[in-house]
């Protein structure tokens, strides 16, 4: 697959290095496993989960080293949503949209580890929903080499 390449670019945006069809057989590997484990595990959470499929944008909110100000825009496919957090499943890699020297392949096991501070905006990009902030909770493999990944919400942008 050929990407245009450019460069002087202020922001990246990135999708993941799969078929949608491969995010679909995760989610729905997910789905099965909670389905069986459900009775036998107890949950321990203050807001009821809801099925939430669609994508969203995540940003880091904190400078990235050696970013030199390139804002990496992340759309990605989400698993659920609480009042409390975000589930959302990713590939092991992020392909830029568009190939320049600054926008390269980012590994999710490095741009979303536990503790990585981040910014969420749920609907589309030029929607009315509030840019919500929060933090990675939680980041484990799964199937197929994709990552479950969860985010508490601290708080929403001004």
């Amino acid at each position: 697959m050929s990407h245009p390449v450019e460069t002087g670019i202020a922001e990246a945006h990135y999708d993941p290095d799969c078929t949608p069809e491969q995010i679909v057989q995760v989610l729905s590997a997910l789905d099965r496993w909670s389905g069986r484990t459900a009775r036998h595990v107890m949950h321990q959470r203050k807001s009821d989960r809801h099925n939430y499929r669609t994508s969203v944008i995540i940003e880091a909110s904190e400078e990235q080293p050696g970013a030199a100000a390139l804002r990496k825009i992340f759309h990605v496919p989400t698993r659920n949503v609480s009042k409390a957090g975000l589930g959302f499943v990713a590939p092991p890699v992020f392909m830029p949209r568009v190939l320049s020297d600054r926008a390269l392949l980012v590994r999710t096991d490095l741009m979303f580890r536990v503790g990585t501070q981040v910014k969420v905006k749920l609907g589309s990009a030029d929607g009315k929903m509030p840019t919500l902030c929060g933090v990675v909770m939680r980041l484990r493999p799964i199937h197929f080499g994709f990552f479950d990944v969860g985010i508490r919400f601290v708080a929403r942008e001004s």
